[in-house]
């Protein structure tokens, strides 16, 4: 799991799940045009650094505690 928020200059990106992909088949910021892959690692464009991950944990075998 990966932040919404685009590296760039916080923009939504868009994704898989919205019905549209970057080039590497992860997420696309249409305001700038930064693309990330699946693992919200930035491909191409102005985006200077990957999607954060937020701090998580294993709660037990069925439930991830994710912190925002």
């Amino acid at each position: 799991m990966t932040s919404g928020a685009c590296t760039h200059l916080g923009c939504v990106p868009v994704g898989p799940s919205q019905g549209t992909v970057g080039e590497f088949g992860g997420w696309y910021c249409p305001c700038h045009g930064s693309h990330y892959d699946t693992s919200g690692r930035i491909r191409k464009g102005p985006a200077p650094t990957n999607l954060e991950v937020p701090d998580y944990e294993y709660v037990s075998a069925t439930t991830i505690k994710i912190s925002l």
